[in-house]
């Protein structure tokens, strides 16, 4: 894993050198929830993109989600249900990491919700996941600024938590149980680049 600041936090300690296994954490925590950030997607200036929220992945996009998706297969992370925000960069990030979790065999599914669009009420995202309490490896599939006030709110930092999401980062959150705020332990935090890396 890269160094600190905005290359990669694991355990919440900055600049560690081993990158996280599924295996480190077992045990650890019974409810796992994982939050990612959408790929690189059409660019807001391109004349296709005059809908925001049509805006689709770059094929420079899903290259490297499907990569991140290996990946995150490869160190032994597995998902019970991929939730996402309706827009579409972030739908077909969550389909990528779907098709990766098809090719291992798994068929978690795979829904929209709409507190993780822009603006929405974060405490809404809580309320959507306790309907399903027996799903407890949850991947959150969303945008920033909103995405890292979430992460923050729900590890207890608030907003000067000064955490950030790059394209394609992600990081894992564990509970005890059903997440509620504030309750949450930080267990890495990944920028793309980290999670595209090989062993």
């Amino acid at each position: 894993m890269e160094k600190s600041g905005k290359e990669g936090v694991s355990g919440a300690k900055q600049g560690s050198p081993k990158r996280p296994t599924a295996k480190m954490e077992d045990e650890q925590g019974a409810y796992q929830l994982f939050l990612l950030r959408h790929g690189i997607a059409l660019d807001r200036t391109s004349p296709l993109a005059s809908d925001d929220d049509a805006r689709p992945l770059t094929p420079k996009g899903r290259k490297r989600m499907a990569r991140i998706a290996e990946e995150l297969h490869k160190l032994g992370y597995t998902f019970d249900w991929i939730v996402t925000s309706p827009l579409v960069r972030a739908a077909e990030t969550a389909e990528i990491i779907a098709a990766s979790a098809a090719s291992q065999k798994l068929k978690p599914p795979v829904d929209v919700c709409a507190a993780l669009r822009p603006g929405a009420a974060r405490e809404d995202v809580l309320a959507f996941l306790a309907k399903n309490p027996d799903r407890k490896r949850v991947m959150l599939v969303g945008h920033e600024p909103d995405l890292s006030a979430l992460a923050g709110r729900l590890i207890g930092a608030g907003r000067d938590a000064n955490l950030e999401f790059k394209k394609g980062g992600c990081c894992l959150i564990e509970y005890d149980s059903l997440p509620s705020r504030y309750s949450g332990r930080l267990v890495w935090w990944l920028t793309p680049r980290a999670l595209r890396a090989s062993k």
